[in-house]
């Protein structure tokens, strides 16, 4: 009976070792696994991070290719924005040039009208003499200062001479101040264009007219006394226009 008690006592400590040493080769199996599934896992997350950093650079690499193309587009127009700019810029020197050559024939050909117009009024009829030469005299003055552009010089200048025309299309009167003989006296002058100058005394007994001839004032005959006071009116709007006969200085005689 102890016999058969210490067999099976035995038999079981067998049984006990032989599950041990089995034991021992599954457990490291199993964590063998386990540490495969780790490295995978760990492999996996760095082939995402991969492929995450991949699409990334391509992305910011399709940027920097929109981004070479717009710079190359706005290079090739603003080539051309140059180019023309340098078309221009020869086109404006040459201009330059072209306005330098025309200033510098321009201006004398204006300072020449200036003194025209000057010799013109100092020998035309003195009627609104003070006037006229101050005006002479102002341009002189302009065609000397170089804060004036070569076209406003022109402007005025062909102002002057549109006024001076003007005078010998119209009919004007005025009362103003006669000097004759050493005195002065208050007369109505008359103007009919540029053919007659005529005064009349302002009680109207007198009449007289300029002489170039004598270069001075003569007295008419008092038979023109009503037309020059007609015609007077007739300037002034007065009355209505009509025919007048008023006396003229000819070359060699008067009419």
């Amino acid at each position: 009976m102890q016999s058969i008690h210490s067999k099976a006592a035995l038999l079981a400590l067998g049984c006990s070792v032989s599950l041990l040493v089995q034991a021992g080769p599954l457990d490291q199996a199993q964590q063998t696994l386990q540490q495969s599934h780790r490295e995978g896992a760990q492999v996996q997350r760095n082939i995402d991070q991969l492929d995450r950093q991949t699409r990334e650079n391509y992305e910011e690499y399709s940027a920097i290719l929109r981004q070479a193309d717009l710079v190359e587009a706005y290079n090739r127009q603003l080539s051309r924005m140059i180019d023309d700019q340098s078309r221009e810029l020869v086109d404006i020197e040459e201009q330059l040039v072209s306005l330098a050559e025309t200033e510098q024939a321009t201006l004398p050909l204006l300072v020449r009208m200036q003194a025209m117009l000057e010799q013109f009024v100092a020998a035309d009829l003195p009627f609104l003499l003070e006037e006229r030469q101050q005006r002479t005299e102002r341009l002189a003055r302009l065609m000397d200062r170089a804060d004036v552009s070569l076209a406003e010089k022109y402007r005025q200048i062909l102002e002057a001479y549109q006024i001076e025309a003007e005078y010998g299309r119209t009919l004007e009167a005025w009362t103003g101040s006669l000097s004759q003989n050493g005195s002065e006296r208050e007369v109505t002058f008359l103007r009919l264009g540029r053919v007659g100058l005529y005064y009349q005394t302002l009680n109207g007994e007198e009449s007289g007219r300029w002489s170039k001839a004598e270069d001075g004032w003569e007295v008419m005959d008092a038979s023109h006394n009503w037309s020059i006071r007609k015609a007077i009116s007739v300037a002034r709007q007065q009355s209505v226009p009509e025919l007048l006969e008023l006396p003229l200085e000819l070359t060699g005689g008067s009419l």
